[in-house]
C-alpha cells in the first residue's frame, strides 16, 4: 500500500473530478445539497491550495487549505478549511500523511503556520491534530477569542 499526496494549486483542473467525487462523500456528512458549482468556484480562488491524498493511486483523500496573510508577523499563514479521509480509507496513515504533506508545502514555502477548526465532538479528528504536534491556541493565547457575523441568516441555519 503506498499513500501519496499532491498539491493542486488554483486553477488546476485536473484533479477536479477526483476531488469532487470525495467532495460529495464529504457533505454527505452534512444537511447540505452538493452544488457542482462549489468545486468549479474553489478551483477559481487564487488564494485556493488543495492537496489529495491516493492510496495505490486511488484517491483517499482531500483538504481546501486557504492562505492568508499575517500583518504582525509579515508572513502567509495556511488555514485548513475542510479535511477529510474517505471511510474506506481510515485508520490507515491517510490523515497524518495529508497532514505531513501540507506542513511540508509550508515549510518549503516560508509559511508562518497553519492555522484549522475542529468540533469539540469530533474526538477522532483531534487525536490526528495532536498526533501531528497541532493544539488549541486558545489554551496557549488566553484571552484571545475569535469572533463571526454571517452575511447571510440562511448560511447561518446550515450549520
Amino acid at each position: 500500500m503506498e499513500i501519496s499526496v499532491t498539491h493542486i494549486e488554483a486553477g488546476n483542473s485536473e484533479y477536479q473530478g477526483q476531488f469532487e467525487s470525495l467532495f460529495r462523500e464529504y457533505l454527505s456528512g452534512f444537511s447540505m445539497a452538493f452544488d457542482p458549482a462549489v468545486i468549479e468556484q474553489l478551483f477559481a480562488l487564487s488564494y485556493f491550495h488543495g492537496f489529495m491524498s491516493f492510496i495505490d493511486d486511488k484517491p483517499a483523500g482531500f483538504a481546501v487549505c486557504f492562505e492568508s496573510f499575517s500583518t504582525y508577523r509579515m508572513q502567509r499563514v495556511m488555514n485548513i478549511h475542510d479535511f477529510m479521509v474517505a471511510n474506506r480509507c481510515r485508520g490507515q496513515g491517510v490523515g497524518k500523511a495529508q497532514l505531513h504533506a501540507i506542513e511540508q508545502y509550508c515549510r518549503d514555502n516560508h509559511y508562518l503556520k497553519i492555522t484549522l477548526e475542529v468540533a469539540d465532538d469530533n474526538v477522532a479528528a483531534k487525536k490526528l491534530y495532536r498526533s501531528c504536534q497541532y493544539e488549541d491556541y486558545r489554551v496557549v493565547l488566553k484571552g484571545q477569542q475569535h469572533w463571526q457575523k454571517y452575511l447571510n441568516h440562511r448560511n447561518k441555519a446550515l450549520i
